[in-house]
């Protein structure tokens, strides 16, 4: 049962006030007659609600220094209504870490962030969930990795990927570099969430299947996420290098952009557009990552580079379209 002191119980009570203030009785209920002095729910109907007495839920109020489990926060969450943001708040101002969100969420890749990943094209970018699930991906990722989409989905992970496919390992000249600082990552990333059933079932299968996952999961590394230089062996330009960051995603799903980027303007970049290019000229271009034949799907539509400048240079790009410099392409968005 955790206990804090200081400012955090100060605003946990404060945050516990104001959101009881902002329930009213018939969204959890109860019946009123005539007019309330007390804005939203009484006190008492909190704690009667939430199953805890209405004098420790006082005391809560008063920022007394109590300790609070996480199943009293957990009812306390559902009876004041508060949503996933708020509920991780609240957790956090007790001293407790935040219930796991939505995997079925996390595991989403809305229109907004293959916008995203089309925009940084050529660069390779992936969006992965907390466990590293790879969601989507763009087409400079896959002209890196290959067609993710062929492999089955238990394989899409990128600590799967790192150990056990060999497109992948064979971009990497310092390979044991990069598998230590992906399972820091890993580790860091999922906190007391290591535990979950779909976690476990990866770690138990890389386990039984890689002596370098072995190896280097026994110690325990932990390491956040940091920007750095990452030297690729990639298959058409040889040894390049790419400043290396990820992108939190701000939508509540826990989803992260991982992107590896070329200068703005150097000579690397436009090598990488060049071959991007290429690519399009082969047979036409679509986001990686997207399932076909779908509403709502983002679809890249191939046209000639060339054209496409013409088309830019007039303001002809159509309506519900724009432009991709990358690839000389529409990029739709459609409804």
């Amino acid at each position: 049962m955790a206990r804090t002191t200081g400012p955090a119980r100060v605003e946990l009570a404060e945050f516990l006030r104001n959101r009881r203030a902002r329930r009213q009785p018939a969204d959890v209920g109860i019946s009123t007659l005539g007019r309330r002095r007390t804005p939203g729910l009484r006190r008492e109907e909190v704690a009667t609600l939430a199953g805890i007495s209405a004098t420790w839920y006082t005391w809560l109020e008063q920022a007394r220094k109590i300790g609070v489990s996480r199943s009293v926060l957990a009812r306390l969450s559902g009876v004041l209504g508060l949503d996933p943001a708020e509920r991780a708040h609240l957790f956090r101002l007790a001293g407790h870490v935040p219930p796991a969100r939505d995997t079925a969420r996390a595991s989403e890749c809305g229109a907004p962030h293959r916008i995203l990943l089309a925009q940084l094209d050529p660069n390779p970018a992936v969006l992965t969930n907390r466990r590293l699930d790879v969601i989507a991906w763009n087409r400079g990722y896959e002209m890196l990795c290959g067609d993710l989409g062929s492999l089955p989905s238990s394989n899409r992970n990128l600590l799967w990927l790192t150990f056990m496919d060999p497109q992948v390992r064979a971009l990497s000249p310092e390979w044991e570099t990069e598998a230590a600082a992906i399972l820091g990552q890993f580790r860091d990333r999922l906190g007391d969430r290591v535990t979950e059933p779909a976690t476990r079932a990866l770690i138990r299968r890389l386990d039984e299947t890689s002596a370098d996952f072995r190896r280097l999961w026994q110690i325990m590394a932990v390491a956040p996420a940091r920007p750095r230089r990452r030297p690729i062996l990639h298959p058409r330009l040889g040894r390049i290098e790419l400043e290396t960051m990820e992108l939190a995603v701000s939508d509540g799903g826990e989803a992260t952009v991982i992107a590896s980027l070329a200068p703005p303007g150097s000579a690397l970049a436009e090598r990488l557009s060049a071959l991007l290019l290429e690519e399009a000229d082969s047979g036409g271009v679509r986001l990686a990552g997207a399932p076909h034949g779908r509403s709502g799907d983002v679809v890249a539509e191939h046209r000639r580079h060339d054209a496409m400048v013409v088309g830019r240079e007039k303001g002809e790009v159509p309506a519900g379209e724009q432009y991709h410099p990358a690839v000389g392409a529409a990029v739709l968005y459609p409804a």
